[in-house]
């Protein structure tokens, strides 16, 4: 005799719906008077329903206590909705100079990567540091040897001309020049920890022939996602060929794979690439300001790849004598199935935020002729993409036509139509007022946006006025602020107001931007911030042109909490 679920102990059911995804939840619910109790009753349930509907993913370890799980899950949601990152943990002192290295904080890591065209003495390459040891150990000092950091060095001989970190894969992706030997572009998959040749592409060898005369001749823009590596090259010299102005590139770089999926025009693409699903990747077009969504296909020998374009999102009108410059503020990777196993030290918590819906965060730079010059920043959802690529995808909803015989010819002028009209095709276009407005937030930026501005998942925080503004544009947590009324705290707030951006000198039209967020201030941090799902790094600088200075480790969580865990 086959027994029901629902004769199974009560116990047994709330574990087994722990574990089912969100929609499956809402799915049980609905099943029967029982089921739809158990879910209400339990505590575990109810906590673990609103932690997914705010992107956070449970990543305990088997066997954890239920009560020290919901512990920690709302220690941790509680102080970043209020960004309680408490008092400074760990200080690190840097001597370096900030526009020739780069600090990213990644999985629990801080990397500062010498990956920039320079002409100063340090050598290429990187360093980096697990925090999470610096919590767990503690920190009694601002020696650099408390934060156990450790070098790696690429070699005097090598010109890196841009890179991709991927922490999650052990990777680092580099592109660079030997020498001053500039017609050939090198790109190395190399391991994160030691920068030796990362085992799944250690046998192969990735090289693009470009024939620049200087490193300053050519742009790149690249992103990888899983074993995929996508690359914008751009020639900024005119003195070339037709249709060598700019190449966007696939590598497969665990088979050994590189192929050239099209030539454009130059002036056809900023160089920003960014993925928004394993399959789908999102371009940014030059020639009329718009989002270009595109579908990356796979051929029948997994060695062809094309990339057909299936959206194009238009942005604000500009006026006739406007430049801009877009760039892309992230420089996290997509959460995705990563290659190879983390080989990294686990989280000093077991668990992470895992957003489903992660925002892409863009700034924009106008010029017009005079001295004034305008910065703006924008923020989307990756799901709104998606749902845009989905939707030109889907096959339109008519009659089949009637079946031709292919041998004869109707049949043969019937697959030659259907060729022709395939080639021809323009993807659709969706104006700036069908989407834009309600899809995106814009905000008016300061003069110093590239070093006071962050992302890390569906948060972002800009330091302005000597504070921390953090906006945080998950569904969920907007959805819980609001339905809990009037906030008693003056610093929290929900912004569901919209922003309007007057016409003028660059726009041809207001901008009225909708996207809700959820705003708050922290007054203890007034400088350049990094940070991810839980930490928060504060540079503060010192010296002539900020050629020296410390980093501030603040920690989402209370060292003593995670000390005590440690212990037990």
């Amino acid at each position: 005799m086959v027994a029901s679920l629902l004769e199974l102990p009560s116990e047994v059911i709330i574990l087994i719906v722990y574990h089912l995804p969100l929609r499956d939840i809402i799915a049980c619910k609905q099943s029967c008077h029982r089921v739809r109790t158990l879910i209400k009753d339990s505590q575990l349930l109810q906590r673990h329903f609103q932690t997914m509907s705010c992107g956070v993913e449970d990543l305990f370890v088997p066997g954890i206590c239920s009560s020290e799980l919901l512990e920690s899950l709302e220690q941790w949601e509680v102080a970043w909705r209020k960004v309680d990152i408490g008092e400074r943990f760990a200080r690190h002192r840097y001597h370096n100079i900030l526009w020739t290295v780069e600090y990213v904080v990644q999985s629990g890591h801080v990397a500062a990567m010498r990956m920039g065209d320079s002409d100063w003495h340090a050598p290429p390459g990187w360093s980096y540091a697990d925090i999470s040891r610096v919590l767990i150990e503690g920190d009694e000092g601002p020696q650099d040897s408390e934060l156990g950091w450790t070098n790696i060095q690429l070699g005097n001989a090598i010109i890196p001309k841009g890179y991709v970190l991927d922490v999650s894969q052990d990777l680092v992706v580099v592109a660079f020049y030997r020498d001053a030997i500039w017609k050939r572009m090198h790109i190395q998959f190399l391991r994160f920890t030691t920068g030796k040749s990362h085992d799944l592409a250690s046998n192969w060898t990735f090289e693009l022939d470009l024939k620049c005369k200087s490193p300053s001749d050519c742009e790149i823009g690249m992103e990888v996602m899983g074993s995929y590596l996508v690359m914008i090259v751009t020639h900024k010299t005119r003195t070339r060929l037709p249709g060598w102005h700019q190449r966007i590139y696939f590598v497969d770089w665990t088979r050994g794979y590189t192929h050239c999926v099209r030539r454009v025009p130059e002036g056809t693409y900023f160089p920003i690439i960014a993925f928004v699903s394993k399959d789908v990747i999102v371009l940014a077009r030059k020639h009329d300001f718009s989002l270009e969504i595109c579908n990356i296909t796979k051929g029948k020998r997994n060695s062809l790849f094309t990339l057909r374009t299936v959206c194009v999102l238009k942005l604000p009108s500009l006026q006739p004598s406007a430049r801009v410059r877009l760039q892309l503020r992230n420089r996290t990777p997509l959460a995705g199935n990563p290659s190879t196993p983390l080989p990294l030290g686990s989280s000093r918590l077991p668990f992470r935020s895992s957003p489903a819906d992660a925002v892409l965060g863009f700034d924009i730079q106008l010029r017009r002729p005079g001295p004034e010059d305008r910065k703006f920043s924008f923020w989307v959802h990756h799901s709104v993409l998606r749902k845009y690529a989905a939707e030109a995808m889907r096959p339109p909803r008519c009659a089949a036509p009637a079946a031709r015989n292919p041998r004869t010819a109707m049949g043969f002028v019937s697959r030659l139509v259907k060729r022709v009209d395939h080639a021809f095709a323009s993807a659709p276009a969706r104006q700036w007022h069908e989407w834009g407005p309600q899809s995106t937030r814009w905000r008016e930026c300061s003069d110093e946006i590239r070093d006071r501005q962050t992302l890390a998942g569906t948060r972002c925080a800009v330091a302005q006025q000597g504070s921390l503004l953090l906006m945080d544009f998950n569904p969920g947590r907007l959805a819980k602020l609001r339905a809990q009324g009037p906030s008693k705290d003056p610093s929290l707030w929900a912004v569901v107001n919209p922003t309007v951006i007057s016409a003028g000198r660059f726009f041809r039209h207001d901008i009225i931007s909708r996207l809700p967020y959820c705003a708050s201030v922290n007054s203890t941090i007034k400088n350049r911030v990094l940070m991810d799902d839980e930490w928060v790094l504060q540079f503060e600088e010192e010296g002539l042109f900020g050629w020296e200075g410390y980093i501030d480790f603040h920690s989402i969580i209370r060292p003593e909490s995670c000390t005590e865990k440690h212990d037990k």
